[in-house]
């Protein structure tokens, strides 16, 4: 790992100010030759610690004044930054105050101190910081886990521009009626508490007396714990308690040339490889599941149950401090997102499973991105560029798509490779075979349709309801309810309700528990490890096994048309994804320039030589 952080959270009785900003760079006191060396250290482990000073359980409220001073010193640029956010929910509102304040000690450049004040926030948000109901321990856990997705999202792209600039950190968080710091470095954190500890009046003078408490402990090899931290992992400490004889800080961000740089790890990598084989596998037990007569109303019923009782459990407990009240507004709006997600999106696969095969309903899902971007760009989320590549690569890509599911929706081509299931009273039915074929492939893009609605759709009410756990539970709650009641008006049959073997069973356990409970938690746990685009650069894997699976399970046959616009769908999803990843570049540099401007701007123009910690 690249770092640990050291988070303490106080009462911030002692904290007064207005809600004012002044901010320039931020610079620096250390030298340049301060590295990490981190090939050789263990998996870091939080080290946090709470203090509560708050009198009989009430909360204060109290304005924040923030202030920052620089100075570049003999450096010839300035290689410090800093943050100051009083409000700092960015896009995650709730009723729990939340500010950021944070300073960033460059060496050997200001690109990596640049990089942190850009991003350590937001990803500290989106691991799971709390904005409703304060949950120590869940804040911890966020600020850790920011901490750590920073840096490894700082290596990639220091060694992709060939850089290797490092910081040393110390921030701060607001949240309600605490205060949260986390460094890492020699950075340090100090609480002026103007109040005497032992509770005697002002000194002889009339002032008040200040007590200074530090809230972090420095990441130098010279302290006993963390030299033996170095030595247990490998590394060496020399007699005037510099790591490899030469390097002073122990822990930052950055300082590629000391880190062993990878892309998305190996984990996740094989995490994705079985995730794409059970998702495959899905396939493959669903058609099963309907060749042997399970019903395509009663199937999704059963597996909402099974879903519903294994991730309602983890949600009630792991999320009951953070989960948001609910109202009728929300639940409406929960409503919804089952009809389209669960429902629609359920029922429209499962008919078009039913009528088509396995192997193009997965080729179809590889259209989804497409068709996301589509409605993202008529309900103005999101803009188009069409003069810039990454626009031209999206609407390629989207037309891609688009004609690859209508020619496997209206051409069908001959046999490529014949399946066990082929025989001439298969050829003879060939024109009724084809009707159901093309209506398989209506409802399958349905499916594809309801899918791309119900992520954007999720999006805003995510925002809302950050509980992500509870959001699906009760996403899974209302589909049942809503596959219920259809089952009631098209399933009156009982025996069609019935399992009658104990294959039956199986099919509908694997696709309660591994399709919507296991698989659910391993995806998003590789989201936050590699990040959306790179997750789904894996589908096209998943095609591919589905292929080869219902070819040999099953006796599938493959046709022309299918492997046809099969590939172009694949080739529009990774245009489509290359141009959200060239988008994302290319306004990350604009808010560089634009950060670069305003401080160059706010040095020209100012000079601050006040410093106040937030604490």
């Amino acid at each position: 790992m690249a770092e640990r952080s050291n988070s303490t959270s106080i009462d911030k009785e002692s904290v007064s100010t207005r809600n004012n900003k002044r901010e320039g760079h931020f610079d620096n006191s250390d030298s340049v030759t301060k590295k990490l060396r981190n090939d050789t250290l263990e998996e870091p482990k939080a080290e946090i610690s709470v203090q509560n000073d708050s009198k009989n359980g009430s909360e204060l409220y109290f304005e924040i004044e923030a202030d920052v001073a620089e100075d570049k010193g003999s450096r010839h640029t300035m290689e410090d930054a800093s943050v100051v956010l009083p409000d700092a929910s960015l896009e995650f509102p709730g009723k729990l105050r939340c500010a950021h304040f944070a300073i960033y000690d460059g060496h050997g450049g200001r690109l990596a101190a640049e990089y942190a004040q850009k991003h350590l926030h937001a990803n500290v948000l989106s691991a799971g910081l709390p904005r409703e109901l304060l949950d120590v321990k869940a804040a911890k856990k966020a600020i850790h886990e920011g901490f750590r997705r920073t840096d490894e999202s700082l290596l990639q792209e220091s060694a992709k521009g060939g850089w290797q600039d490092g910081a040393a950190a110390v921030c701060a968080w607001v949240l309600g009626s605490k205060v949260f710091v986390a460094n890492i470095g020699d950075a340090k954190a100090i609480l002026a508490r103007s109040s005497p500890a032992d509770g005697s009046n002002n000194s002889s003078d009339g002032s008040t007396p200040i007590k200074a408490i530090v809230l972090t402990r420095e990441h130098k090899a010279i302290y006993p714990q963390e030299r033996a931290r170095i030595q247990k992992a490998g590394g060496s400490v020399s007699s005037n308690g510099r790591l490899q004889a030469r390097l002073e800080v122990s822990r930052a961000f950055g300082d590629r040339q000391f880190k062993k740089v990878f892309g998305p790890s190996d984990a996740v990598d094989f995490v994705q490889k079985l995730l794409k084989l059970c998702y495959a596998g899905f396939h493959i037990v669903s058609r099963l599941a309907l060749n042997i007569g399970v019903s395509k109303i009663v199937y999704p019923v059963y597996r909402n149950i099974i879903a519903l009782l294994l991730l309602g459990p983890f949600a009630y407990f792991l999320e009951k401090k953070e989960r948001p009240p609910l109202t009728f507004s929300l639940l409406v709006q929960f409503f919804l997102l089952a009809l389209i997600g669960i429902t629609a999106n359920q029922g429209f696969y499962i008919l078009g499973l039913y009528y088509a095969s396995p192997t193009f309903a997965s080729a179809m899902q590889n259209s989804v991105p497409a068709i996301t971007f589509i409605m993202a760009s008529i309900l103005s989320l999101e803009r188009v560029h069409f003069m810039r590549r990454d626009g031209m690569a999206k609407i390629l890509g989207t037309i891609a798509s688009v004609g690859g599911a209508t020619i496997i929706t209206l051409y069908k081509g001959p046999p490529l490779l014949r399946g066990s299931n082929s025989s001439a009273e298969d050829m003879a039915a060939s024109h009724e075979k084809m009707l159901n074929w093309t209506w398989g492939c209506v409802y399958l893009l349905g499916h594809c349709l309801s899918w791309a609605g119900w992520m954007v759709l999720q999006a805003p009410i995510v925002k809302q309801y950050p509980a992500k756990l509870s959001l699906t539970s009760f996403t899974c709650f209302f589909g049942l309810i809503q596959f219920s009641v259809i089952a009631a008006f098209t399933e009156r049959d009982p025996t069609r309700w019935k399992i009658h073997s104990g294959e039956e069973v199986y099919l509908i356990l694997y696709a309660g528990i591994v399709s919507s409970g296991i698989v659910l938690s391993l995806q998003t746990w590789c989201i936050q490890k590699g990040g959306p685009v790179y997750v789904a650069t894996f589908q096209p894997v998943q095609t591919v096994l589905v292929a080869v699976m219902a070819f040999v399970v099953l006796g599938d046959q493959l046709y022309s048309g299918g492997i046809l616009g099969g590939l172009l769908i694949v080739v529009g999803l990774y245009l489509v994804l290359w141009g959200k990843n060239e988008e994302k570049r290319i306004v990350n540099k604009h808010t560089e320039e634009a950060t670069l401007t305003k401080h160059l701007l706010a040095s020209s123009s100012e000079e601050s030589s006040v410093g106040a910690d937030v604490c």
